[in-house]
């Protein structure tokens, strides 16, 4: 075999590891994203919660101002329920005393349910919180895992990259650049034995003058049915 075509299979044997790291790197994620996943509908929940609060907080705010409103009018009413002199006067004055004391009553039982919400909100943030807590210390030991094994991946790829640049120097820069541009499109074996008068990896047939030339002079060929390149073996 051609020393050029030894050294390229030299770095081929290094890409492969490298692809081979880069699927582990890349099986990390949907674990990561799983955790991500469970953390986020917690925190979704909270601040959903919080949001209803604040709003909850505004109605209360709201029916408090009503109660006044309605305290200060019934307490009018009642003034002026209290100086009629007429007994036209004094139902008429009744009946507004009547509907300003409904209406102070409906702003108060709105004002104490509306509060009440917000209790039971409360207590929901305060669930959610503590669901929160133990979520991050449940996934601490996973996240740390996860770590480790990214720390482990990205130096074996950083090893790996090192021996790819130095097997890479013994390979002629054509050569060399004509395997990287086949390599990215294909993300596997780029290299591939002659088979008899075939590729080895399609099978497809390479014309006997290509194939003497590759015996010769050691050239790659690209396979015109597959797109790998050839070697003679």
């Amino acid at each position: 075999m051609h020393p050029d075509v030894q050294a390229l299979l030299a770095v081929q044997a290094d890409d492969l590891e490298l692809y081979t790291l880069e699927d582990r790197l890349v099986s990390l994620e949907p674990r990561l994203a799983a955790l991500e996943k469970e953390r986020g509908r917690v925190e979704g929940q909270l601040a959903r919660t919080r949001h209803e609060i604040a709003d909850e907080e505004a109605r209360h705010r709201e029916a408090l101002g009503r109660t006044e409103t309605h305290r200060a009018l019934v307490e009018r009413s009642q003034r002026a329920y209290e100086s009629v002199t007429t007994t036209k006067e004094a139902t008429a004055a009744n009946a507004q005393l009547e509907q300003t004391k409904r209406m102070a009553s409906d702003s108060e039982r709105d004002a104490m349910q509306i509060a009440g919400r917000i209790g039971e909100l409360r207590h929901q943030f305060a669930d959610l919180e503590k669901s929160l807590t133990d979520v991050d210390e449940r996934q601490t030991t996973a996240r740390a895992e996860l770590d480790a094994e990214r720390k482990v991946i990205e130096e074996e790829m950083a090893e790996a990259r090192a021996k790819r640049t130095k097997a890479s120097i013994g390979v002629p820069r054509p050569m060399l650049s004509t395997y990287d541009k086949v390599r990215v499109r294909k993300r596997g074996a780029t290299l591939v034995p002659l088979r008899g008068t075939s590729c080895s990896a399609c099978d497809t047939m390479i014309p006997t003058q290509r194939r003497a030339t590759m015996v010769a002079t050691g050239h790659v060929e690209m396979c015109e049915g597959c797109g790998a390149l050839i070697y003679a073996a």
